[in-house]
């Protein structure tokens, strides 16, 4: 082989190698991207959102395998029927957090919560319960 097909075809691997690398780079800056910029749709609620999308609706909660409907209503009262028992309590609006203290039921006691509404209309929980708006 002469010296300048050598040379031709070494430099044909090598911009191949660089494209090749560069189809690589461009694809793992895509993903990385991707993950760092956050959808409207996975955004916090914020107080005004959790008072027109969750306060005064009623929803099929679900954490794991337990089922649960919940009725935040307008006045400062909730309540919820799980399949075995239901509960009563009172909930508060603190910054963008759902504030809920249950008087009654198998789950008393307090807890804050943010929520994201996801993209197929569930709320996500930070507490990892996913409401369903019951029509």
């Amino acid at each position: 082989m002469s010296p300048h097909i050598l040379s031709f075809s070494l430099r044909l691997t090598s911009v191949s190698r660089v494209l090749q690398c560069l189809k690589v780079t461009v694809l793992a800056i895509a993903i990385l991207t991707a993950f760092c910029v956050k959808s409207e749709a996975q955004q916090l609620l914020t107080a005004g959102q959790i008072a027109t999308q969750i306060i005064g609706h009623r929803f099929q909660g679900r954490k794991g395998i337990m089922s649960v409907t919940l009725q935040y209503a307008e006045d400062g009262s909730l309540t919820m029927q799980t399949p075995i028992g239901s509960g009563k309590g009172t909930w508060t609006l603190l910054d963008n957090q759902l504030c809920v203290t249950l008087t009654s039921g198998p789950r008393k006691g307090s807890e804050c919560l943010t929520f994201i509404r996801q993209s197929d209309g569930r709320y996500q929980g930070s507490n990892g319960v996913r409401l369903t708006l019951i029509q």
